[in-house]
């Protein structure tokens, strides 16, 4: 009888030991965001946390760590315990691009973390000073070809999505157009309003108003669907370059080892906010369509885009 309770009691204190899934979570839980506080991700990151202390009454805390083109977010997250407390929502850059773009960073993605779900993509556009004799993408490939490296093309800097975007654009119209980095995307844009540029690409949020107000030239957007915020732009590959698809998709990880059911978890929920109509307009003022995944295909999704991103750093001759 004696060892019966003593078998019956370590059973308890081990069972007291094992984590609860059906509790997760039960405390809060960090969201790292790469980048700084204000722009599209830390917009996002904020009402996602909403979300799931609305749905679990537990708070989100996002902790920005920007620097590297988000490289050091994304060590401080893979470095991080893998219990769902900490989680990892980036750009595609710090799990794609960066792996190019650096000659050595603190982890990697497909070892270091755990896909949950995909979110949703960010279109830039297309735009030109109003002083240029172009109405259409064909009319910028033809005034391209007529002046082979004296279009001047402002973006957001050396590396960034603006920057492949620019390379991807000039391998496929076969031009060659001078790349200006700037430091950061507001700078670009400014520098395209004044003509110091004659184009420019950028994120679609900032520079909607400076269309819809015609100091700017909105030409084509640079994935596959129209953004929501200007519908009337209509996509590179409707203009002529067929295929072309470059966008800043916005996923979230976590630290390689987090228990499978607290992934599903966390995928079932924040999947169900982006189906909200409400959330969708949310994201559709910052500029993201929702897109949605499980973490298997969230999974397959990044095997391809490795690959496919190191191409258009090799393609755009970028370096850091």
């Amino acid at each position: 009888m004696h060892t019966f309770r003593i078998a019956v009691a370590a059973l308890l204190i081990s069972a007291s030991a094992t984590p609860s899934f059906a509790e997760y979570p039960d405390r809060a839980i960090q969201i790292i965001v790469p980048y700084t506080p204000g722009g599209t991700v830390d917009i996002l990151a904020r009402a996602l946390g909403a979300r799931l202390t609305a749905a679990w009454g537990q708070p989100v805390v996002v902790v920005n760590r920007p620097g590297a083109g988000g490289s050091l977010g994304a060590e401080a997250a893979a470095k991080s315990a893998p219990d769902g407390y900490t989680l990892f929502l980036s750009t595609n850059s710090p799990l794609t691009t960066n792996l190019a773009l650096y000659s050595s960073l603190g982890y990697e993605p497909l070892r270091d973390f755990e896909p949950v779900i995909l979110a949703g993509e960010n279109s830039l556009v297309l735009a030109v000073n109003p002083k240029l004799p172009v109405k259409t993408v064909a009319d910028l490939i033809a005034l391209a070809k007529s002046k082979p490296g004296e279009l001047n093309a402002a973006t957001s800097g050396n590396g960034s999505t603006a920057h492949l975007s620019l390379a991807a654009f000039s391998k496929m119209a076969g031009v060659s157009i001078t790349h200006v980095p700037y430091r950061g995307g507001g700078p670009s844009l400014t520098a395209a309003v004044a003509g110091e540029v004659e184009l420019v690409f950028s994120d679609i949020v900032p520079a909607a108003p400076l269309v819809l107000d015609k100091k700017l030239n909105g030409l084509a957007m640079t994935g596959l669907r129209r953004a929501a915020v200007a519908p009337e732009i209509p996509t590179l590959d409707a203009s002529g370059l067929r295929g072309f698809n470059i966008t800043a998709w916005v996923g979230l990880v976590a630290p390689k080892g987090t228990p499978k059911e607290i992934v599903q978890k966390l995928n079932l929920e924040v999947g169900r906010a982006l189906k909200d109509p409400e959330f969708v307009r949310q994201l559709s003022i910052i500029g993201i369509d929702p897109i949605g995944s499980t973490p298997d295909e969230f999974a397959v999704f990044l095997r391809k885009e490795i690959p496919r991103w190191k191409q258009i750093v090799e393609d755009a001759g970028a370096k850091l």
